[in-house]
């Protein structure tokens, strides 16, 4: 019975073995025909011109403090034409990553940050809806983190909007890049 039991488990062993070396050997030919397809160059042209759309979806300027006030007078552009007075405007900005360790990889976001506006307005319904079809439809990427619109006596709204900043290069004429 022991020598019986010994040879069913080798038996099923070596069929897990088998199993396993054939499914490994259906892989190794899927990855060869992948490899040898034209279709990761394809890949490769629609990642770049991805990567070159969502890079002008950022906001760009020479230099930070020129970058928030773009964005803070796009802000204040957009507000006026829909009759909205802001009370406040507070921007920050952060790294949209923490800072790179020694020896790693440079990170392709290390100069992206993100910049933060803080509103806080009297509550206009059919100006925010406006202000934020001009977010939803603007050329840039923006993100309203946080909304809270307050009616009644002390109506206002308070909303967080962010956009992504990167820097712009200058040229040797000092136009930027």
């Amino acid at each position: 019975i022991f020598v019986l039991s010994i040879f069913i488990g080798l038996n099923s062993f070596i069929e897990s073995l088998e199993n396993r070396h054939t499914r490994a050997q259906v892989a190794l030919e899927r990855l060869k025909i992948q490899i040898e397809n034209s279709a990761w160059k394809d890949r490769q042209n629609q990642s770049q011109i991805l990567k070159s759309v969502l890079q002008d979806r950022l906001w760009a300027a020479p230099t930070p403090g020129l970058g928030e006030a773009g964005f803070e007078r796009w802000l204040r552009d957009r507000l006026v034409q829909h009759k909205m007075e802001p009370q406040q405007l507070q921007i920050r900005r952060v790294p949209v990553i923490s800072q790179v360790e020694e020896g790693a990889s440079p990170n392709p976001l290390k100069d992206i940050q993100r910049m933060t506006v803080k509103i806080i307005m009297p509550f206009d319904q059919i100006g925010l809806i406006r202000f934020l079809e001009d977010i939803a439809l603007g050329s840039k990427t923006l993100v309203v983190e946080r909304l809270i619109a307050r009616s009644g006596r002390n109506a206002r709204i308070e909303m967080d909007v962010s956009a992504f900043y990167r820097s712009q290069e200058l040229g040797d004429s000092g136009e930027v890049q």
